[in-house]
């Protein structure tokens, strides 16, 4: 079962509550929103596994893992449990693009671990990829417009933007093959049905 790292007793300022507040509501809302399109039961709620920056990299740093993103998952196993966290950078605990990317993550690495399934970054980022696309739709938004206005951070080690590259580019083929097979409104349920599917299928849909 996947377990939150330990918090910190300390309060915060009002006004970080408020932010913190703010974020936890943004993060609650796109699970729901998730959990519908993919009809998931979680047994536990994103917000409340939310940990500062600081307290993340104390984590991976300890379990000697190297430094993770500036906003991300963090994920230490152990012999009996996964500890997860979720965390953003200031810059980032506004952005909905962020909010919904990271969530999608700790939802994804949260139902792998129940079914007993491993799940590699490469797989992360391509969900995360499709629940962009599965939520844009879902909103009645342009579901496709996101895969042409990609930017990649210049920061990027080339390992890390060649898995961005990649999920990116497999996850914009199998979203163009949807919106192929599934037009219309009245093709919701089918588009549905398919997602649903593909959610809870093995690695090999990266070869969709």
């Amino acid at each position: 079962m996947p377990r939150s790292p330990s918090r910190s007793r300390t309060q915060p300022p009002r006004r970080s509550r408020r932010r913190v507040g703010a974020l936890a509501e943004a993060i609650a809302a796109v699970q729901g929103e998730l959990a519908a399109i993919y009809r998931l039961e979680l047994p536990m709620r994103a917000e409340r596994f939310l940990v500062s920056a600081a307290e993340a990299q104390r984590h991976l740093a300890a379990s000697g893992a190297s430094t993770g993103p500036r906003t991300g998952v963090v994920a230490v196993e152990d012999r009996e449990a996964l500890w997860l966290g979720l965390y953003f950078a200031p810059e980032d605990r506004s952005d909905p693009a962020a909010i919904l990317e990271e969530t999608s993550h700790w939802m994804a690495l949260v139902w792998h671990a129940a079914q007993d399934r491993r799940v590699r970054p490469l797989e992360l980022e391509f969900q995360a990829e499709v629940d962009r696309y599965a939520v844009a739709r879902s909103r009645g938004r342009a579901a496709l417009s996101h895969f042409g206005a990609a930017r990649w951070r210049p920061d990027l080690a080339p390992e890390e933007l060649d898995r961005y590259r990649t999920a990116h580019h497999a996850a914009a083929r199998y979203c163009e093959q949807l919106e192929r097979r599934f037009p219309r409104r009245a093709d919701l349920p089918g588009w549905l049905a398919e997602l649903r599917r593909f959610y809870r299928a093995g690695p090999e849909r990266l070869r969709a």
